[in-house]
């Protein structure tokens, strides 16, 4: 429900309509806080949701992994209490323990919140492309492509700040994909067990690999994703998916229907996210740093994120969506993201022998950032320690040899990277 104020801003009268809360970009951060606000103290509040998309399509699917059931439980789509990787040496893996490897697809979360949301009439959605935020004394008024709103708070997950867009992080990478859910004439997997990444693909110069998630015997979601600076044009990751379903499960064209296309990118940094966008104005999701740098999931965190908001919200606390983690973990992202970004064909070591030497439920953790010093010792001693030592040496000697000896011996000092083939070459080679 909304209402009209008078509003003055830099010498221009506007009419706008005024709500409690705005929601700036409807994605999973967004309707994640919109349902938690329903469900709380603050419910009779009124609401605005914006997205310029209806959000009524299965165009993303969320992945993560949990011993505990959380607040979509009852719209999860298909769990693995196993998961495998592959190479070419072999495969590991096997049962996650008390954890499950969850999937919800993006048309149940967005049903499931929209329903939810019918119930009240103080919650609207408009779709609307988002323009621009501005700061208020009082709030911050939202412009879209049809009209601005205010609010004393709006939560953005959409917009980037300015201070973030001008910066040049020390490492930043896209992990793109695009997948396919296809339908098989002959039973082909095994439905208890997930393919979480499978390296017996050509790296081209950047960590690629796929992973395949049976939805049942003959029906499956598979995924080519790389890690690099740059994205490809979409033909050539249908091409690559269909070399790999050919050359590693035998299929041919004819023998599958592709159901659902999927597409995407997230982007992998360590560059620290504001926790506002301005004074009234609260980053959240990937605004708010919820994606994990070097591995992109992000739906977990995104939970947390709304319930440390409604949290502060309902005690009045100061906003801020961000997350408290040990800083070990932010060195740890640091280097591989280096690793990735400078010698990305080292990527495949990495997880190779990550995957080959540790339990997959220990492997899980230490991606959750939830395992002790011991454990990451542990972890880090399977791991190639050269490429991680020459990513120390990178990351935090290089820039004070540069700055003690001329840029020719600073080079010099490290080995020099292999370059990787252009992208135009890589989408030759597919």
């Amino acid at each position: 429900m909304s209402h009209y104020v008078d509003f003055n801003h830099a010498l221009v009268d506007y009419i706008l309509k005024a709500y409690d809360y705005i929601i700036a970009g409807a994605g999973a951060a967004g309707l994640s806080l919109a349902y938690r606000l329903a469900s709380s103290s603050l419910k009779d509040s009124s609401v605005l949701l914006l997205d310029r998309d209806a959000k009524d399509s299965n165009d993303r699917t969320w992945c993560f992994w949990a011993a505990e059931s959380g607040p979509f439980e009852h719209i999860v789509f298909k769990k693995w209490p196993a998961l495998k990787f592959s190479e070419e040496r072999g495969s590991y893996g096997g049962s996650l323990g008390s954890l499950e490897y969850k999937m919800i697809r993006g048309q149940d979360f967005y049903r499931e919140v929209r329903q939810k949301l019918k119930a009240f009439t103080n919650f609207e959605f408009r779709q609307e492309r988002i323009q621009g935020i501005e700061d208020t004394a009082s709030g911050a008024v939202v412009r879209t492509d049809q009209e601005a709103y205010f609010a004393p708070v709006v939560f953005n997950s959409c917009l980037f700040p300015e201070s973030v867009e001008k910066a040049v992080p020390p490492h930043f990478l896209w992990q793109h994909f695009a997948g396919w859910r296809i339908q098989t004439e002959e039973p082909m997997f095994k439905t208890d067990e997930g393919l979480l990444m499978d390296f017996r693909t050509p790296q081209y110069g950047s960590a690629r690999f796929f992973y395949v998630l049976p939805l049942s015997e003959r029906e499956a979601l598979v995924e080519y994703t790389i890690f690099s600076s740059e994205k490809l044009q979409p033909g050539y990751y249908q091409q690559a998916l269909a070399t790999y379903l050919q050359q590693q499960w035998q299929l041919r064209p004819e023998a599958y229907r592709i159901a659902e296309h999927e597409a995407g990118a997230i982007p992998m940094t360590d560059q620290r996210m504001p926790a506002r966008y301005g004074r009234h104005t609260i980053n959240i999701g990937t605004m708010a740093g919820a994606v994990k740098p070097t591995t992109g999931y992000a739906f977990k965190n995104i939970q947390r994120q709304a319930d440390q908001l409604i949290q502060q919200m309902e005690q009045g606390l100061p906003l801020n969506a961000q997350l408290k983690a040990p800083q070990r973990f932010r060195f740890y992202d640091r280097l591989l993201l280096n690793i990735l970004q400078h010698f990305g064909e080292e990527g495949k070591t990495v997880f190779c022998r990550l995957f080959r030497y540790n339990r997959m439920s220990a492997i899980l953790s230490f991606l959750e950032e939830r395992t002790h010093l011991l454990q990451e010792v542990r972890i880090f001693a399977t791991l190639p320690i050269i490429t991680f030592l020459r990513a120390v040496g990178r990351v935090y000697l290089m820039p004070v040899v540069r700055k003690l000896w001329p840029e020719s011996r600073a080079s010099d000092w490290m080995p020099p990277r292999k370059a990787p083939l252009p992208l135009k070459e890589n989408q030759k080679l597919l």
